[in-house]
């Protein structure tokens, strides 16, 4: 059987990281959306065995890569045969911030469980997500949500579809244990604490009102990784100059992303980022 799905990026509303816990991960508070720039997966159970390929040479293809082990996981958790010959068509820029790798193991774990009629509940599929990677989870099911814990404890929202966005990488990606290291250095003890508005950007998003969540929308991790990284600096400069609501890093970079009143407004910022020799990406809140 043969399954192909979209794999959905997602942007961050909303990000602040805790102290470190003793298991050595952070507790995050984190308001995640997805958005309709999507990688494309293929899963293809007409075969023996595990097999990986992907449109972007750069990436690796084996036990290295989060499908891949998205599909190990799955046959040992299941018990059955291993069976996928996997191939991503990759649109969601590498190392950015976006969840690309997490989108595109959520997506192996969906098509598996599809081909092999269904032999994991939504609960036990989230669980098996959860074990993957932080993003994972959330991923699985998309739209908007509250992301709490290590990125396991989600609260769903009201999505703010049709929102128009430009996403946009240049430069160097980002090491996200290297971010974290940065966070713990520079903020220490003090990670216990809020240091966004983060009950009025909840109320926002709850309302559905999309000025009130411009307004109060946050991302700790810009604190450590815009200083040190100009292209993205230039790019959330470049993209508020032509008009954004918001403008803003997503996870822990260096992608930058920004909300826009209208199509137009959004088209022309894209022009003006790719002007730059940047990529950027028209796409919408979904």
């Amino acid at each position: 059987m043969k399954i192909t799905l979209k794999a959905p990026a997602k942007i961050n509303l909303y990000l602040d990281v805790g102290a470190r816990r003793p298991d050595g991960y952070h507790d995050i508070k984190s308001i995640m959306h997805t958005v309709d720039l999507c990688d494309t997966v293929t899963v293809d159970t007409d075969c023996d065995g595990i097999f990986l390929t992907c449109s972007d040479t750069s990436l690796p293809t084996g036990r290295e890569n989060l499908a891949y082990k998205a599909a190990e996981v799955f046959f040992e958790k299941s018990g059955i045969n291993a069976a996928a010959q996997i191939h991503i068509e990759k649109k969601i820029p590498v190392c950015g911030g976006l969840a690309g790798g997490s989108t595109d193991a959520a997506a192996v774990l969906k098509g598996l469980n599809e081909a092999f009629d269904y032999p994991f509940s939504s609960d036990t599929l989230f669980c098996l997500g959860a074990a993957l990677g932080a993003d994972v989870p959330f991923c699985i099911n998309g739209g908007c949500a509250l992301c709490e814990g290590i990125g396991d404890r989600l609260t769903k929202l009201t999505t703010l579809s049709g929102v128009c966005c430009v996403v946009a990488k240049g430069g160097e990606g980002v090491c996200t244990a290297s971010a974290y290291a940065d966070i713990d250095s520079r903020f220490g003890g003090s990670l216990n604490k809020d240091f966004g508005n983060f009950t009025a950007v909840l109320s926002a998003v709850k309302n559905g009102d999309v000025k009130g969540v411009c307004d109060y929308a946050y991302n700790i991790f810009e604190e450590v990784v815009l200083p040190r990284h100009s292209t993205a600096l230039r790019l959330k400069t470049e993209l508020g100059r032509h008009g954004a609501m918001l403008s803003m890093m997503s996870g822990s970079g260096p992608s930058v992303f920004a909300l826009f009143d209208s199509e137009k407004q959004s088209a022309k910022a894209a022009e003006a980022i790719r002007s730059l020799g940047a990529d950027a990406h028209l796409c919408k809140l979904i």
